[in-house]
């Protein structure tokens, strides 16, 4: 494994699937029936919202200059990293000790439209056309999150990270991180064609729930500091 495999990461780490301890999820509908599903979705969607890229393009060059675009790496395919690219939305103020401020204090308007409707994941749709990402699956987190891990919480890596891996109930007002990664080890445990069936339902009324759309996406400020392994049961809501 490359010294910088991981990059720059705050706590040691050996993956489980570099150590063989875990591996990749290989059912023939993971390997060509949903890499199919995505491309043509990817490659639709691609071209539908081709003149709404470019109008965020534009809108975003001139509130916020250059570049127009915001890449950041994160976990892969097992745990390999992957670069996401989305628009920028927000600045780069500084307090007076040149630290960023706050990342709920930098965003833009147009970056909070942006979030609510869904806007900023649009250009995902073209790492789902090359193979990088899949239409669902669980969203690919921090880097810095793979110590972190329990050890089943590792398994949301076995598949490709997706848009979303919408859970079953967002009636709370709050959803724990514990209970969103059991969401994604269940996914990872019964994907399937009809799973992503469901899912995809669940995802199209979640982008459409105004009143849900800030749940979609981790808190802008909130952080992941781990969590037992014991992982919460969804089954009985399923």
């Amino acid at each position: 494994m490359r010294k910088d495999y991981f990059g720059a990461l705050d706590e040691p780490y050996i993956s489980p699937f570099v150590s063989g301890t875990m591996e990749i999820k290989k059912t023939l509908y993971v390997k060509y029936g949903k890499r199919a599903i995505d491309i043509i979705i990817s490659f639709i969607a691609l071209i539908v919202t081709l003149p709404v890229n470019l109008a965020i393009g534009i809108i975003t060059g001139i509130t916020l200059g250059f570049p127009i675009f915001f890449t950041h790496e994160r976990p892969g395919l097992g745990e390999k990293p992957i670069k996401i690219i989305k628009f920028r939305n927000m600045t780069n103020e500084t307090d007076e000790n040149g630290n960023l401020l706050p990342a709920s204090q930098r965003i833009t308007k147009v970056g909070k439209i942006m979030r609510k409707t869904s806007l900023d994941e649009l250009l995902q749709f073209w790492l789902i056309f090359i193979g990088k990402m899949s239409l669902i699956g669980p969203r690919p987190l921090l880097m810095k999150y793979l110590p972190r891990y329990s050890e089943r919480q590792h398994l949301r890596h076995a598949v490709k990270p997706g848009l979303e891996c919408p859970m079953p109930d967002y009636s709370s007002d709050d959803v724990s991180w514990e209970q969103r990664l059991a969401n994604d080890v269940w996914y990872v445990e019964n994907v399937s064609l009809k799973t992503d069936c469901i899912m995809m339902i669940r995802l199209i009324k979640l982008v459409f729930n105004r009143k849900r759309s800030n749940i979609r996406s981790e808190k802008i400020d909130d952080e992941f500091y781990g969590n037992a392994d014991k992982l919460e049961v969804f089954n009985a809501k399923r």
